[in-house]
């Protein structure tokens, strides 16, 4: 298995909005997000693009990379 990344096919995570509060997590229903020392990576391998993470983030910390479009955002 590889480590986490910052980025996901049609997600990213903007680190300085990130104020950690695990609420992407805690609706990943496959795991695929994780927290090292207060920074949030995704797992690619187990992503299944379910978009929650980014319906939760109190802070838009988890967008839309820009110039990629996924049907259920919005």
């Amino acid at each position: 298995m590889t480590g986490p990344t910052r980025k996901h096919p049609f997600l990213e995570i903007l680190h300085e909005r990130c104020i950690s509060c695990a609420a992407c997590i805690a609706v990943c229903e496959p795991e695929s997000l994780v927290l090292h020392d207060l920074t949030l990576a995704f797992s690619s391998e187990t992503c299944t693009s379910c978009v929650e993470c980014f319906r939760v983030c109190p802070t838009a910390a988890v967008v839309p990379i820009k110039g990629r479009y996924y049907r259920g955002i919005g």
